[in-house]
């Protein structure tokens, strides 16, 4: 399963000169956290939990289009962190050495990055960006990491 419901903050600076191109660089902070807990049809008892926490710096070229409308593609790396917990516990013999289990994870992961999006600039020194962040992080299996 995808890392889906992990909110955070994006920053970006970009510098111009006399070009229609420019440099942009981007920071990214997000993280979620997720939970399940049921009994099955024997009564036995699971909890699951985890925390996922997600960095990325990434850097790349801008187009100006017009004074108004810019496009821009970024790579770079990013950094995820994810830690959980599992419980099982049996409806028989819970208080058993055989009857309960409990485990803890932690996996970290280094990856490539990629963003892609729009800079519309309104008015002078005030823009609007509309973009795309991804990348496949490697814990226990690939799984996506994207933002909008």
């Amino acid at each position: 399963q995808d890392f889906k419901n992990i909110k955070g903050v994006n920053l970006q600076y970009r510098y111009e000169w006399d070009s229609p191109v420019s440099v942009v660089g981007s920071f990214s902070y997000m993280k979620g956290d997720w939970s399940d807990s049921h009994r099955d049809e024997a009564d036995d008892f699971y909890r699951q939990q985890a925390d996922i926490k997600y960095y990325s710096f990434l850097a790349g070229p801008a187009y100006r289009l017009n004074d108004y409308i810019s496009f821009y593609g970024l790579v770079g790396i990013s950094h995820t962190k994810a830690k959980g917990d599992y419980e099982w516990r049996n409806s028989v013999g819970a208080d058993e050495s055989d009857g309960h289990l409990s485990e803890s994870v932690s996996k970290r992961s280094t990856d490539f990055a990629y963003a892609a999006g729009v800079i519309i600039n309104p008015w002078d020194n005030m823009s609007v960006n509309v973009g795309y962040e991804g990348t496949k992080a490697n814990i226990y299996g690939k799984h996506s990491v994207n933002g909008f």
